[in-house]
C-alpha cells in the first residue's frame, strides 16, 4: 500500500513517528545528508534512472533538427509533455519512492506511477491557481507605475531612460513570481505524497518554506551552483573551429547531466518534505 504522509493535524490517527514508522534519524538528517542519501537511493531503485534517461533522451531528440520529421505544432506538444513529465511525473514518482523508503513500505513501479498520474488533476489545479496569483501580484506591484503614468503623462519617459524603465518593469514582474515559486516549491510533494488538494498543497508548501527556509535555501544554492557549473562551459565564446564543433556536443552533455541531477534534487526535496511534515 502506498503511504500518504500528511501533517499531524490533517490525520485522524496518531501522528507520532513510531506510528508512522519513521525513524528519528530521518528527521535529524541535514540537507547535505539528504542529498547523499538521495544519491544512494538510486542504487536500490534503478527504475528512477531508467525513467529519467528515457525523458532525457526524448528531450535531446526533440532538440535536434527534426522539423522535417514532425510538424512544428506536434513538436511543441511533445516538448510540453516531456517538460511536464520532468516537472511533475518524475518528481512525483521519485517522491513516492522516497516516502516508501522512509516509512519502510515497498513501493513498486506500478504503484509509484499510478499515484503520480492520479494526482495530475490536483497539480493542474495548483498551476491554475499559481498563474492567477502571479498575474494578480504582478498587477498589484505595477499599479503604482500605471498611476504615475496616468497622473503625470510623459514624466516617467523624460525622467527615466528606457533601459532603467525596462529593468524596473522586469523587477516588478519577476519579484512576485520568484517569491511564489520559492514559497510553493513543495507543492508537487504535497500533491503526491500527502494527497492534498490544490489549496491545501499551497498551504503546506507555504508553511514548510516559512518555518524551514534555512535548509531549503541551502538546497536552492546547491542546485543553482550545479546548474551554473554545468551550463557555463557551453556558453563561453567560441575559440576556434574545434571548439565551435564541440560546443553542440558539450551543450547536449551538460543539459543531460543537469536534468539527471534535477532528479537527485527531487529526491532531496521529497526527503525534506517528509522530514518537516512529520515534525
Amino acid at each position: 500500500m502506498t503511504p500518504t504522509i500528511k501533517a499531524r493535524e490533517d490525520i485522524d490517527k496518531c501522528g507520532c513517528l513510531e506510528c508512522r514508522n519513521i525513524e528519528t534519524t530521518t528527521t535529524n538528517r541535514s540537507a547535505l545528508d539528504a542529498l547523499v542519501w538521495s544519491v544512494r537511493l538510486f542504487r536500490s531503485h534503478p527504475s528512477i534512472v531508467v525513467f529519467a534517461g528515457v525523458l532525457i533522451l526524448a528531450n535531446r531528440l526533440l532538440e535536434m533538427d527534426s522539423i522535417d520529421v514532425l510538424p512544428l505544432p506536434v513538436l511543441d506538444v511533445f516538448e510540453g509533455l516531456t517538460a511536464f513529465a520532468f516537472v511533475f511525473l518524475i518528481r512525483g514518482y521519485v517522491g513516492m519512492i522516497v516516502a516508501g523508503e522512509l516509512t519502510g513500505d515497498s513501493i513498486t513501479i506500478r504503484e509509484g506511477l499510478q499515484r503520480s498520474i492520479a494526482r495530475i488533476p490536483a497539480f493542474v489545479g495548483v498551476l491554475l491557481l499559481l498563474v492567477c496569483s502571479m498575474l494578480l501580484l504582478s498587477s498589484l506591484f505595477s499599479l503604482p507605475l500605471l498611476v504615475l503614468v496616468a497622473v503625470i503623462p510623459g514624466a516617467p519617459v523624460k525622467m527615466i531612460s528606457f533601459p532603467v524603465a525596462a529593468v524596473v518593469g522586469t523587477i516588478v514582474f519577476a519579484v512576485p513570481v520568484l517569491f511564489l515559486v520559492f514559497k510553493f516549491w513543495f507543492v508537487p510533494e504535497a500533491c503526491v505524497i500527502g494527497q492534498y488538494g490544490p489549496i491545501q498543497s499551497l498551504r503546506v508548501s507555504w508553511r514548510i518554506t516559512t518555518n524551514y527556509r534555512g535548509k531549503f535555501v541551502l538546497i536552492v544554492v546547491i542546485t543553482i551552483g550545479s546548474a551554473i557549473s554545468l551550463y557555463l562551459p557551453t556558453s563561453l565564446p567560441e575559440m576556434g573551429a574545434s571548439l565551435a564543433s564541440l560546443n553542440p556536443v558539450l551543450s547536449m552533455i551538460s543539459s543531460s547531466v543537469g536534468e539527471l541531477l534535477s532528479v537527485v534534487w527531487a529526491s532531496a526535496y521529497a526527503h525534506i518534505y517528509v522530514q518537516e511534515i512529520v515534525s
